[in-house]
């Protein structure tokens, strides 16, 4: 009996402490911080508040996902201002804290582009297409024509123009003959006041409408020094839109006859014949040494006519005014200008450096690129590679180009010392049972572990955070600890762990979990027929059976401890592979070919060790899979690949990754695929070490 008043007396009081303590929780809840809109919807340059409402005693910090896409700053102590950059989607992300409590606020961002610039100036008054046609001398539409004046179309605004990144290292074999990738055809033109050599898409399509790029040249050079093989293979590689180019020979000697020339003859009978995008987004003029001066004059001086002007090399300007020269007010932020020097360049001297410091003095910014060479036929080559890959970008956020994020860094700026790191993340091992999935008669038990590096702040019972899951293996000879442990097999790899810490506490890219696992089997265990390099491939069942069940159970991933098949699948877009060398060969057979329903983002650095007798055969296999699972709606997340132009295992990657973008348009540079080369980089950790930094901010950033 007195048991059970015991117990009684102690029921009633826990009752009693819970009653008390509800009418608290209801007033906490009551006073938890909420956002003044979960949604905003914002033109490009337009700003936007959002206000925290009952955040008295919290700490206010905000981010946003995609700062391409729209910018987040704190505004006061309970505030927060959007503000566009371009057009897209993106979500920002608002934390509030006060002591131990953290309540997180997403708010979504629409930026749309600005309603003045859906027309271009151009567009407002250009003759109606049938009136042209009736009537190619411009003289009005005379006669009885019945049919109604066509509307002008709006040109598509310019989803951005190109960012001024520094990137100018030159691809090896960028101006080689590739068999595999297609030529277009080459024809002549003839115009009042010159000729012209015009390079036609190999794809060419009479129906559909090109941008064209106007090279400007003296004596057909741009041809011998092999420009168009240049042309061929960026075009084929989809590091440049298709275009048609035009390269004219005119009759006129001076600078302004040439431009006089180029606007009232050469551009009228190219858009009288061939199947032109017109308007000034859909046309670009460059050219080098002289040719290099008057297309910078034509960008500076006829903004209405281009939008896109490329000066190699440009010599000086006898009438050179610095004091004028800038891109007009109505212009300056829809004109892209891009100015090179060769750094041992005699001829042009300083000339391409005083255009770009009058325009930045005026106000203009440009992409200035001086690259090593002279005034030759590589340095004018070189330019043009750059400037092609950067011209008429447009769409959507889909098309968002990668330079905007990829580093593309030399070794002096890689960054491999951190300091002021304050929060360091921490390991713990992940101990799972697997089998030998090649005996399939005959299984054999293995047990197995992977390292897991928790991010700085993880909390395991707050698990309403949730945490995107980074696999990264190691290459040939290595282990679980190579990556972020650091085992001194071949070098003290801790940087890479300093680096993590560093990147996550800076914001550089949002924290996630990483698992080092290793597909090497542990001592005892039977050798697979085909040796070491057969585990690249059969590792794909433990990863999908056995790893991740063991690390997703665990953790406070997007699979919400749920590692079901459909579970898996679900969260695919917060799942990624990489790794170096032999991991490079996992990464491609085990995750993008063996997985790539449970993984969107993957990171092969140096090595591709095909599954097929044939590139062909893979590459059709790679382009099944993107269609088929796109069409499900679990779309290709990014394929980041890497290497070093002296890695040794360069040669089959990239003659793989080259063939496979020019075969199928599944693969788009920018978009969801980047080969990236490391310059001098070789088949080492500093090179692997780049990567994964460039993939750190890649990956996941995508819903």
């Amino acid at each position: 009996m007195k048991k059970a008043k015991k117990y009684l007396g102690l029921i009633l009081a826990a009752a009693m402490v819970l009653q008390m303590a509800l009418p608290v929780a209801a007033a906490g809840a009551a006073t938890k911080p909420k956002l003044s809109a979960k949604s905003v919807k914002i033109e490009v340059g337009a700003k936007k508040k959002v206000k925290v409402k009952k955040a008295t005693g919290y700490k206010i910090t905000v981010k946003s996902k995609k700062k391409a896409i729209a910018t987040a700053k704190k505004k006061g102590n309970a505030a927060f201002v959007v503000t566009g950059v371009k057009a897209g989607k993106t979500k920002v992300v608002c934390t509030a804290k006060k002591g131990k409590k953290k309540v997180t606020l997403n708010c979504a961002v629409t930026v749309t582009a600005a309603a003045a610039d859906n027309t271009t100036p151009a567009a407002n008054n250009q003759t109606p297409a049938n009136q042209n046609q009736a009537n190619p001398s411009g003289n009005g539409n005379q006669g009885n024509n019945v049919n109604p004046p066509a509307e002008p179309t709006p040109e598509p605004t310019p989803f951005v123009f190109p960012e001024y990144d520094k990137y100018s290292n030159i691809p090896v074999n960028y101006d080689e003959d590739k068999e595999f990738v297609p030529k277009g055809k080459t024809e002549s033109l003839s115009f009042t006041g010159g000729s012209a050599t015009v390079i036609l898409p190999a794809k060419y399509d009479e129906s559909k409408k090109y941008p064209v790029t106007y090279l400007l040249d003296t004596d057909s050079a741009w041809v011998r020094m092999g420009a168009p093989q240049v042309i061929y293979n960026e075009i084929g590689l989809k590091m440049a839109k298709e275009m048609i180019i035009v390269i004219p020979m005119f009759d006129a000697s001076g600078d302004d006859d040439i431009i006089k020339s180029f606007k009232d003859d050469l551009m009228p009978a190219v858009e009288g014949k061939y199947p032109v995008a017109t308007g000034r987004v859909n046309t670009a003029v460059a050219g080098y040494d002289a040719g290099g001066r008057i297309a910078l004059n034509i960008g500076i001086y006829s903004p209405d006519k281009v939008a896109y002007a490329g000066a190699f090399a440009p010599l000086a300007d006898d009438n050179f005014n610095d004091g004028a020269f800038s891109v007009s007010a109505e212009y300056k932020d829809s004109t892209f200008i891009m100015i090179q020097k060769g750094s041992s360049d005699n001829t042009a001297g300083n000339a391409p450096a005083n255009y770009n410091k009058a325009l930045k003095d005026n106000g203009f910014e440009c992409l200035y690129l001086e690259m090593t060479g002279g005034h030759n036929n590589d340095l004018y080559k070189g330019g043009l590679y750059n400037f092609l890959r950067r011209l008429f970008q447009r769409g959507d956020a889909t098309d968002s180009k990668s330079n905007n994020f990829v580093s593309t860094l030399n070794q002096s700026e890689c960054p491999v010392n951190f300091s002021g790191i304050t929060q360091r993340g921490r390991f713990e091992k992940v101990e799972y049972d697997t089998y030998t999935y090649d005996t399939p008669n005959n299984l054999r038990v293995m047990h197995k572990y992977a390292n897991v590096f928790l991010p700085y702040g993880y909390d395991p019972n707050d698990t309403e955070k949730k945490y995107n899951v980074f696999y990264l293996s190691h290459g040939g000879g290595e282990n679980a600890e190579t990556w972020l442990v650091g085992d001194n097999i071949y070098g003290d790899y801790t940087h890479n762990q300093d680096m993590v810490n560093y990147l996550f506490q800076t914001g550089y890219c949002e924290p996630c979990i990483i698992v080092n696992p290793t597909f090497y089997r542990p001592d005892g265990a039977p050798e697979p027929e085909g040796g070491a390099m057969a585990l690249t491939s059969i590792f794909r069942d433990e990863l999908r059976n056995d790893l991740i069940p063991a690390v997703e159970a665990k953790y406070n991933t997007y699979a919400n401890h749920d590692v079901s098949e459909e579970s898996l699948q679900a969260s695919r877009m917060h799942r990624a592979f990489a790794g170096l060398s032999m991991g490079s060969a996992t990464t491609y057979n085990s995750a993008f070919f063996g997985n790539y329903d449970i993984f969107a983002w993957f990171g092969p650095y140096s090595g591709f060790f095909g599954r097929s007798n044939t590139y062909e055969q893979d590459i059709e296999l790679m382009e099944s899979m993107i269609k088929e699972y796109d069409a499900k709606g679990q779309p290709l997340g990014y394929l980041y690949c890497g290497n070093g132009t002296k890695d040794g295992a360069l040669g089959g990657q990239k003659n793989f990754m080259q063939q496979a973008v020019v075969a199928t348009d599944v693969l788009v540079p920018g978009r969801n695929f980047d080969f990236v080369l490391i310059q001098d980089g070789e088949h080492n950790m500093w090179s692997w070490h780049v990567h994964f930094y460039n993939c750190l901010k890649v990956f996941f950033t995508k819903e």
